[in-house]
């Protein structure tokens, strides 16, 4: 059973998300039982590859702490733009990287990607810092501080890696 179902979680998600969707009928039931069997499949090779998670609940924290994040900066964002222009400071700033998974490398860029006001541009080739485009910068130290502390440091908490 696990050879024809690797992820059983996964499955019951996608048949889930399918069917709520979708609406349920006998032709989307047997879509969804397609998908929730034929794409862990097919992905099986790249979610074994990845950490696992040592504890939900922190993870559940890094998540709101995102979002929350998000919506501060939207706002933070949308007076920067709204305001005088002069007023603005962009700066470039090379943020070191010590999680080493590529996938912890993915999340904690992403993050940062995801919060309004700042964006990876690019990783170093051997993946240790990381240049990250800041819209308003006062501080590059406490910019620094900030993203290891809010998203580096709870990544190498939750992540088997």
């Amino acid at each position: 059973m696990r050879k024809l179902c690797p992820f059983p979680t996964l499955s019951m998600a996608l048949a889930g998300t399918w069917l709520v969707l979708a609406g349920i009928s006998p032709l989307h039931l047997a879509v969804a039982l397609l998908a929730a069997l034929a794409i862990p499949l097919s992905i099986a090779p790249l979610l074994a590859m990845l950490p696992g998670v040592r504890s939900l609940p922190a993870a559940m924290r890094l998540v709101a702490r995102v979002l929350w994040d998000i919506l501060i900066a939207n706002i933070i964002v949308a007076r920067l733009v709204l305001g005088p222009v002069s007023r603005l400071r962009p700066a470039f700033v090379n943020v070191p990287v010590t999680v080493t998974h590529p996938s912890a490398i993915s999340l904690f860029m992403s993050m940062i990607s995801i919060t309004p006001g700042s964006i990876p541009l690019a990783l170093s080739p051997d993946a240790r810092t990381m240049l990250v485009h800041v819209l308003d910068l006062e501080d590059e130290e406490a910019f620094i501080a900030k993203v290891k502390e809010r998203y580096e440091r709870p990544l190498r908490e939750i992540l088997e890696c």
